[in-house]
């Protein structure tokens, strides 16, 4: 019996023994099989260096120290990135799939601190055939869940410029499937429910914009930014001396901006991108140009035309804007300041911006001119219509003509008086010409021409100025004066300006015409 029992626990030393040789043998072979890949069948490209390399062969787990990640061009191997991470952790690795079918399946990564260099710049060349094991990157990867903590990026230009970077970057994926470099995918990775964050956002939109973003959060679909700003490099008198032909110097702060239900693709071969619901809180836009710059006469398109020509597919079905604030300032004369036009407590609505259908853009606001007068301004177009077709409405009430008269005064030597009730207006046209109605109801509305230097009244201009405005709408059926809209447009100028001529068309016809409503 004794004897019986004393074999019993040798068989089992043996086989305990011969199951640590097999675990001792697997993990040094495990190992050294990942060693050997990130050492030699990586491509030529790409080099890799790291302190350590951890593994626990029960668990399924690796952890790697101190990544250093260098990609280079191809063609004259100069460094086009630079990957860097204090420690990436693989948790419950298929041996059986990395081993033998070189395809990587694990439940878990984990990335602590990346940080991310690009370079642009680069021309690219076609692909050279001497890259080691590309077959592996043509199978897939799947992940189950993808952590990363704590990262950064910075994209650089030739001439190491930043161009984009974010920093505090921390993302949570999960159902990854990555195909690398897969032809036929042009988005080569998916994955399931996910949330990124990300704060310190700047990107360089070319030579005169800078745009930065102080928090973002991207979570199953929905994107919201905080404190988005798009702003001109220089001041407003560095952008006049670095310029030859006018441009708008910009301002813009969102607060928030919120994107829902966001889904993207390739339809085909064309990229596409929908955003159902879009909402802009409080946003606040300064605009101002310096008209002693030449002109720029290039062609201006309607928005119908530049959403036809969008290298994409975008669908926006709903845009909401709520408090808005834009100014508008125009420097006409060196030695006169310009004062705002400005608009304020806009709520706005867009609807169907697009260019995947037939349905008509349309766009709705209501805002206070100069914080006092309630003005309405709506218009419609469709990118079916290759004429540029577009019909656009709008009305004022109780003008209030004190608030307007410092704009007035710096940019038309002018100042108003009197009673401007109402007014309303209908427009239809194309990229050429617009038509339409305008209706004004004013009394004792009389203009003041002021002496260049705006210190006194020219009383001469102003007698011969006012003789050619009649009287009041009072003298017209139903206390209204009718006006006829029939302009052609200028190329060279905005779809506003478009607008706006029109207007004052129809206006001066209202205030020195004969009034009558043609029937």
């Amino acid at each position: 019996m004794v004897v019986k029992k004393s074999n019993i626990f040798k068989i089992s030393i043996a086989i305990v023994g011969f199951f640590l040789l097999v675990l001792v043998a697997s993990h040094w072979f495990v190992k050294s099989k990942i060693e050997s890949f990130l050492k030699n069948d990586l491509p030529n490209h790409i080099e890799l260096e790291y302190s350590n390399v951890d593994l626990n062969i029960i668990s399924g787990s690796i952890a790697i120290d101190n990544i250093v990640l260098t990609k280079f061009t191809k063609e004259n191997y100069k460094i086009k990135g630079i990957l860097k991470a204090d420690k990436l952790t693989i948790k419950n690795v298929a041996y059986t799939s990395l081993l033998i079918h070189k395809e990587i399946e694990v439940n878990y990564i984990d990335i602590k601190k990346p940080s991310i260099r690009h370079f642009t710049g680069f021309n690219k060349k076609t692909k050279e055939n001497d890259d080691k094991n590309k077959s592996f990157f043509n199978n897939p990867i799947t992940i189950k869940k993808l952590n990363s903590t704590n990262g950064n990026v910075q994209v650089l230009d030739s001439n190491k410029e930043t161009v984009f970077s974010a920093k505090d970057i921390n993302i949570s994926l999960k159902n990854c499937v990555f195909k690398i470099d897969d032809a036929k995918n042009k988005i080569p990775f998916s994955y399931g429910n996910s949330e990124v964050l990300a704060s310190t956002i700047f990107a360089d939109l070319g030579p005169f914009e800078n745009a930065t973003i102080s928090k973002l959060t991207a979570k199953n679909n929905v994107l919201t930014a905080k404190n988005l700003q798009l702003k001109t490099k220089y001041t407003k008198e560095e952008l006049s001396k670095n310029i030859k032909t006018e441009r708008d110097y910009i301002d813009l702060n969102i607060p928030e901006l919120e994107l829902k239900n966001i889904s993207y693709g390739y339809n085909k071969t064309k990229f596409f991108i929908n955003i159902p619901k879009t909402k802009i809180h409080n946003p606040k836009l300064e605009v101002y140009r310096d008209k002693l710059v030449a002109d720029d006469l290039s062609h201006k398109s309607m928005y119908s035309k530049m959403l036809r020509d969008l290298p994409i597919h975008l669908a926006m079905d709903s845009i909401l804007i709520n408090k808005g604030h834009i100014a508008y300032q125009e420097k006409l004369e060196p030695k006169i300041s310009p004062e705002k036009l400005y608009f304020s407590n806009i709520d706005a609505s867009i609807a169907n911006l697009n260019n995947t259908s037939k349905k008509n853009t349309t766009v709705t606001t209501k805002s206070k001119l100069m914080g006092k007068t309630p003005l309405e301004l709506s218009w419609a177009f469709s990118i079916s219509k290759t004429t540029d077709f577009f019909t656009a409405w709008g009305s004022f009430k109780d003008l209030d003509i004190k608030s307007i008269n410092p704009f007035l005064n710096s940019n038309l030597r002018a100042t108003a008086e009197g009673d401007m009730q109402r007014m309303y207006f209908t427009i239809s046209g194309n990229r050429q010409n617009a038509a339409g109605d305008l209706k004004i109801k004013y009394n004792n509305f009389k203009f003041k021409i002021l002496k260049k230097d705006r210190l006194g009244v020219n009383k001469l201009l102003t007698k011969l100025g006012n003789l050619i405005i009649k009287e009041g709408s009072k003298t017209n059926p139903k206390d209204f004066r009718y006006g006829k809209i029939k302009v052609e447009r200028d190329t060279t100028k905005s779809f506003f300006n478009y607008l706006w001529i029109s207007v004052k068309g129809g206006l001066l016809d209202a205030l020195t015409g004969k009034g009558v409503k043609e029937e």
